[in-house]
C-alpha cells in the first residue's frame, strides 16, 4: 500500500503542484546536507497549507517545528510582500540548516528564526506582540497540548491553527501505545473537544508519500 500512495502523491505532484526553484533549492541543499527528507511535509500539503492561508488572507504566520525551512517556503510565499513568519526550531543542527535555506530564497517576506523550546519562546514574546493570523504547529508531539494553550494566547478571533502529524497511523487508538508522543496527542485531542477558545475544530486522516498520518485544523472563536 505505501507505494502505491506515494506513487499517487506523485501523481498528484505532476499534474497539480507547479515546480517552484526556491522549494527545488531547500530540498537539494536539504539532501546534500544528509539530512533525511521524510521530515518535510509532502508537497501536496506544503500546497494545503499556502492555500489556507491564501483565502484567509493570513499576513502573520507562527510555524512551530522548523526543520529545513521547507514548509516555511510554503507558508511564506502565500504571504504579500509584507507578511512576517515567526519560525521555532528546537535542535541547533536543524536550525543552521534553515537559516541556510532561508538566506539562500531571499524571500521578500520577513522570516524570523529562534531557536530554542517553543514554548519558552512564546513566553518570552512581549505582551504586545501582535497575534497571529495563522499557526503551524509541527513539532515535538508530546508537547501539543501545552502548545496549543500557548498558541490560543497569541491568537485572535479566526485565527487558524493546523496541527500536522495527529493519526500516527493509527497510534492514537493502541491503548497499549503510552509513548510520550502519543500520549500527547491524546491529550491534545482531549483538549480541543469543547474547548472554549475554539469556534470549531477537525481532524482529518491521510495516507501518502509520508505514510498513513492526518491533521487537526482549528479556528479560533
Amino acid at each position: 500500500m505505501q507505494q502505491m500512495w506515494s506513487d499517487i502523491d506523485a501523481y498528484i505532484e505532476s499534474h497539480l503542484i507547479p515546480e517552484d526553484p526556491i522549494l527545488t533549492q531547500t530540498l537539494k541543499n536539504t539532501d546534500d546536507k544528509g539530512f533525511p527528507d521524510h521530515l518535510a511535509v509532502a508537497a501536496n500539503q506544503g500546497m494545503l497549507l499556502q492555500m489556507l492561508i491564501e483565502m484567509n488572507k493570513c499576513k502573520r504566520v507562527l510555524e512551530l517545528g522548523t526543520f529545513a525551512a521547507y514548509s516555511t517556503m510554503w507558508l511564506a510565499r502565500a504571504l504579500p510582500e509584507d507578511g512576517y513568519i515567526l519560525t521555532i526550531e528546537g535542535r541547533d543542527t536543524h536550525a543552521a540548516l534553515a537559516q541556510e535555506n532561508i538566506n539562500n530564497a531571499k524571500l521578500k517576506q520577513s522570516v524570523e528564526l529562534k531557536v530554542g523550546r517553543a514554548a519558552d519562546i512564546i513566553r518570552a514574546l512581549p505582551a504586545d506582540f501582535e497575534p497571529f493570523d495563522f499557526i503551524f504547529i509541527d513539532a515535538d508531539k508530546q508537547s501539543y497540548p501545552e502548545y496549543l494553550e500557548l498558541c490560543l494566547e497569541r491568537s485572535h478571533s479566526g485565527t487558524i491553527i493546523f496541527l500536522d502529524n495527529v493519526i500516527r497511523a493509527g497510534d492514537i487508538m493502541n491503548p497499549e501505545n503510552v509513548k510520550p508522543s502519543i500520549q500527547g496527542i491524546r491529550d491534545m485531542y482531549a483538549l480541543m473537544q469543547n474547548h472554549p477558545r475554539l469556534r470549531s475544530s477537525t481532524a482529518l486522516q491521510t495516507v501518502g508519500s509520508k505514510g498513513h498520518d492526518g491533521f487537526a485544523l482549528a479556528i479560533v472563536k
